[in-house]
């Protein structure tokens, strides 16, 4: 009792007398009420100042009040409180176990409250009993920046605007007028126009932090729910000199419990195995419609839920757990899994993967899923968390949507009336070709076909029965092709064109020739043709040996050459363009 009074009056000289007072409280109640210690927890909870209860000999976090879990990164699940992951009991130990006396006070330290940030602190602390075992009462304050501190944070703002601007989050700095003073890109981009509506008011900070969430309107019309973390900025002297906003859309997440509550009031005879549940993951396997599964790193599966062993093919949770799935399933399934999951256990990086299962119906259903490494924060095993989630409606969709536009590109190089290739086809293949031809030094032929007096078959039969003319010479022409690689299409009206690959000359006048008596076996009637009673067509032909110095168009500008000649001649024939002249 005298240690603990001594150590009470130090505290006294140390750190002022409200801290006085409320140590004093904490001491004569631990005494007065040595079997009551609900009141001692009580008061530590209800403190304004950060407070903790760590027992001496293992170094295992016993309370935390809030200002506590705050100003230290504690988290509470369900009625015990975890130290973030790179404080350990070991590090709490070796910490304290370093002051020789029952008590200590002004201690800085630089305290890890995320895998990513620390805070410096300052902490004094005393020895005393609680619920028979020696503890640690420790008090922590944030450590009071100096000037140089405030100088190297200074320098770092630029680097802190572009971390800024690299978060999806909506971030934002008012000064103390509430005039906006800095934002990220995320937020002017979300809010443009209406920046005086995204920077809510900051009146509820008045403890340091508050959290707020409102119902808006995204830029493109989405109904959100923001959440906002609202934190003072104070200047070294402990001054006020603006607010900190971060938004979040959180829509996402309430609409998921708002539907989790709804299933849950449908079904009440849940309720009671899910209360006798005492961690948060039992809560997200039950109520999740994804497909959850983890195992250590035996292979053993820790955890479980019914879609995960549905999509296995087994009827029960308890088949799986404490299990391998070797033991459990058939070498077909378990051999589609096993290299993954010793790469992510291995490796302990996450994987995606899309997987297919068949269905007992001959049908197959398609997963998302996620592999991704897992550390269980009580044992501090490492092991693997899957997670699947059934896509078959939406791949099923894309699936279709692939074969739509696959259909609508063949389309695009198709002509609508005589379903043969269309001019971009015919330009896209003669690109093609002609750097083929000039590598491979092969003679490449074109020939351009016109039906004879065309306009004067329309005007004298009309147009329907003008496009019944050119479809049925469309088809003529494609019966003469006999090869894959050879091209016709409609270059435009009642011009074609054809594309001849490794083709000389005289094999080019042998297809025009074919051309010609398959339009004569048509026989179709044109009784206002100058050159025949039937209709005819006049054929340009070119057939040469490309050269890096050409184009193709100057290949395109002799077959028409040469049909401008066949058409002078007196039409119904073929007219070759020598490439002497070009």
């Amino acid at each position: 009792m005298e240690q603990l009074f001594s150590g009470f009056w130090n505290l006294i000289s140390q750190h002022g007398a409200w801290l006085a007072v409320l140590l004093a409280s904490i001491l004569i109640l631990t005494y007065i009420y040595t079997r009551a210690q609900k009141h001692l927890e009580s008061l530590l909870q209800d403190s304004p100042a950060a407070l903790l209860l760590i027992d001496a000999s293992s170094g295992r976090l016993l309370l935390s009040n809030r200002p506590a879990m705050q100003l230290l990164g504690i988290r509470l699940i369900g009625n015990h409180y975890f130290l973030p992951a790179d404080v350990s009991q070991h590090y709490l130990l070796s910490m304290l176990n370093q002051f020789s006396s029952r008590r200590f006070s002004d201690h800085s330290e630089l305290w890890p409250t995320s895998s990513h940030s620390k805070v410096k602190v300052s902490l004094c602390g005393s020895k005393t009993l609680y619920r028979g075992k020696f503890v640690w009462l420790i008090y922590a304050t944030p450590h009071c920046q100096t000037d140089e501190d405030r100088q190297q944070e200074m320098q770092s703002l630029s680097i802190a605007n572009s971390a800024m601007n690299s978060l999806s989050e909506l971030i934002f700095v008012k000064d103390n007028q509430g005039k906006l003073i800095s934002a990220n890109r995320a937020f002017e981009r979300f809010w443009k126009g209406r920046e005086s509506e995204g920077c809510i008011a900051s009146d509820g900070t008045i403890k340091g932090r508050s959290s707020v969430r409102r119902w808006t309107v995204t830029p493109d019309g989405r109904s959100c729910l923001l959440e906002t973390h609202l934190s003072l900025l104070l200047s070294p002297r402990g001054e006020r000199i603006g607010v900190l906003g971060i938004s979040h859309d959180v829509t996402d997440w309430h609409n998921m419990q708002k539907n989790l509550r709804d299933e849950m009031e449908k079904r009440r005879d849940t309720e009671v195995a899910l209360a006798q549940r005492d961690t948060i993951l039992q809560n997200i396997l039950e109520s999740s419609p994804d497909a959850i599964g983890i195992f250590n790193e035996n292979m053993v599966y820790q955890a479980c839920n019914q879609p995960f062993v549905q999509a296995l093919g087994l009827s029960s949770v308890d088949e799986l757990l404490g299990k391998r799935l070797d033991e459990v399933v058939p070498e077909g399934i378990h051999g589609r899994f096993k290299e993954s999951d010793r790469q992510v256990m291995e490796e302990g990086k996450s994987l995606r993967m899309l997987d297919r299962v068949a269905r007992t119906d001959g049908g197959y259903t398609w997963y998302d899923v996620v592999k991704s490494p897992y550390k269980d924060p009580m044992s501090g095993t490492n092991g693997v968390l899957i997670m699947a989630r059934d896509v078959s409606e939406r791949y099923l969709a894309e699936q279709k949507l692939a074969e739509a536009n696959q259909e609508l590109s063949r389309l695009s190089f198709v002509d609508s009336l005589t379903q043969i290739a269309n001019r971009r086809k015919f330009d896209e293949q003669l690109n093609t070709l002609w750097h083929l031809h000039v590598r491979e030094k092969q003679p490449l032929t074109v020939m351009l076909c016109d039906i004879d007096d065309f306009k004067g078959y329309n005007d004298h039969y009309g147009h329907q029965q003008g496009d019944d003319a050119l479809v049925e010479v469309a088809g003529a022409f494609a019966r003469v092709l006999s090869r894959s690689s050879d091209c016709v299409a409609r270059y435009g009206g009642e011009e074609f064109g054809f594309l001849l690959p490794n083709t000389t000359q005289e094999g080019a006048l042998k297809v025009a020739q074919k051309i010609h008596a398959e339009i004569a076996a048509l026989a179709i009637e044109h009784s206002d043709s100058p050159t025949s009673g039937k209709v005819t067509v006049s054929i340009g032909l070119v057939s040469y040996l490309p050269t890096p110095q050409d184009r193709p168009e100057d290949l395109i500008a002799m077959a028409d050459s040469a049909l401008y000649q066949a058409k002078a001649q007196g039409r119904n024939q073929t007219c070759v363009y020598h490439t002497s002249q070009h």
